[in-house]
């Protein structure tokens, strides 16, 4: 069926060929630069980005911002043949003048089909896009973590559990207790988790020193106050509150995993969730209902005059009887947690590396297609004067011209799409996403597909360099 589908437009267009046009030689073929294709093509980019904003800023849908996205991956496919024209003559300027002939040569002939050269750079264009895409993305994800840890950790280091080695059981409770005693620790509070349905809907929660807590992090505004929670009160942030329509005051039934269901009455609504959640209750209301009482964090603040180095030191002394857990400064926690945004992006690039090299042998393929339809052209150029070695550098040239046009539109459609999927993504979640372009992982992009199109047209070149001069000028 994919076979079918591939093979569907190249029949149409085959059959559309006018039979005095086949009977010609090889000639430039401006047909895919047309006017109409260059007016339909740009409404559907300007559709495109009216969803796209439409879904992310007036009226946040995913759905929409997914159409849109969709819509302007196919206005890249349809404004292709127009675009390379420009981009080429752009991208080929500089060549012309640095190497001479050769580089006017190279471009000429990129020009020679825009539909081909767009078709020949799409599958590039697709696999940088993507690659692209989640560079942004993950990018932004690290901005996101570390405006969140600057803004809500006031801490001076945080204590968490080893990524491995350590089965995954948490820091023991006891642990901010020890930190607390240490003369140069001013603030110690641990953050354990727990689950409950609250009103119907299941919703985590925080089992903390409401107290220390309030120390440690930036809250925000508190409506209320968080010292007389007790064993039947909770604390809700503001998003959470106005989500259940609940204010200081009020009481929402929580059901546990044991099954028993008690009634906690609101005694303070925060602003900020991030690291702290959306719901807190106290370690004396949540201990008839833990199954295992183990915390995810320890964050610590210094005495005044506590050197950041003498702190940590102390701390870690302290920590190393609770399984050696990591003692972070807060830049090394934000890097941490970001650890496993590198591990994703890693595993992206391998397989996206694929798609890559199957675009490179696409160009390959193509340039070997156009050098046996040109063999007589070539074998004129070699006759006039031109040698092997810049009969060899034209068609490396052109290669890196289609690669570099491909390159730059999947750059370019990259950038919007993680845009947009930032964008969708702040709209879906209650923390806020911090949008980042990275200009030197995009640069290193940029330069590998200009240099993958170079060693793409490393075999069309050497064929194209043994062609008998004499041969190819009575081919017919």
């Amino acid at each position: 069926m994919v076979c079918l589908g591939s093979a569907l437009l190249p029949a149409v267009r085959a059959g559309l060929t006018a039979p005095l046009a086949a009977l010609r030689e090889t000639a430039v073929d401006t047909s895919g630069a047309s006017r109409p294709r260059a007016v339909t093509g740009t409404a559907l980019i300007a559709l495109a980005v009216a969803l796209t904003l439409a879904g992310v800023l007036v009226a946040p849908s995913v759905w929409l911002a997914g159409a849109g996205a969709v819509l302007a991956l196919v206005a890249f496919v349809v404004l292709g043949p127009v675009a390379s024209t420009t981009a080429v003559r752009i991208l080929g300027g500089p060549l012309h003048r640095l190497r001479g002939v050769t580089g006017a040569l190279a471009r000429r002939n990129a020009l020679r089909s825009p539909k081909r050269t767009a078709a020949t750079a799409s599958a590039l264009m697709i696999g940088v896009a993507v690659v692209s895409l989640f560079t942004v993305f993950g990018a932004s994800l690290k901005a996101t973590m570390d405006q969140t840890v600057s803004r809500s950790f006031a801490g001076d280091v945080a204590v968490s559990a080893p990524s491995f080695g350590a089965g995954g059981s948490g820091l023991s409770p006891r642990l901010a207790d020890a930190i607390q005693e240490v003369p140069e620790v001013n603030t110690a509070v641990g953050l354990g988790r727990g689950v409950a349905e609250v009103d119907g809907e299941g919703r985590a929660l925080t089992v903390t020193d409401p107290v220390a807590l309030e120390r440690t992090f930036d809250l925000g505004k508190v409506d209320g106050s968080l010292r007389d929670l007790g064993t039947d009160g909770i604390a809700v942030t503001e998003k959470e509150a106005g989500r259940q329509h609940l204010a200081t005051g009020d009481t929402a039934q929580l059901t546990f995993t044991d099954g028993r269901k008690e009634t906690f009455t609101v005694r303070a609504v925060y602003g900020r969730s991030e690291l702290a959640g959306d719901y807190v209750i106290t370690r004396a209301a949540w201990a008839p209902h833990r199954t295992q009482d183990s915390d995810s964090l320890v964050a610590v603040t210094f005495q005044d005059g506590v050197s950041p180095d003498a702190g940590k030191a102390a701390v870690e002394k302290v920590a190393d009887r609770y399984g050696n857990p990591e003692v972070q400064t807060r830049d090394e926690y934000a890097q941490s947690s970001a650890g496993g945004i590198d591990m994703m992006l890693t595993l992206v690039y391998a397989l996206l590396a694929l798609a890559v090299v199957i675009a490179l042998l696409g160009i390959a393929n193509t340039l070997t297609l156009a050098i046996h339809e040109r063999t007589r052209e070539l074998g004129l150029l070699r006759a006039v004067g031109q040698t092997r070695a810049q009969l060899r550098a034209m068609v490396r040239w052109e290669s890196v011209l289609v690669a570099a046009f491909g390159t730059a539109g999947g750059l370019a459609l990259g950038a919007f799409l993680g845009w947009v999927l930032v964008r969708a993504s702040d709209g879906a979640s209650d923390s806020a996403f911090a949008f980042a372009l990275p200009p030197a992982q995009l640069a290193v992009v940029a330069l590998v597909g200009c240099a993958a199109g170079a060693l793409a047209g490393l075999r069309p070149a050497r064929r194209a360099g043994r062609l008998d001069v004499l041969r190819a000028i009575a081919t017919e």
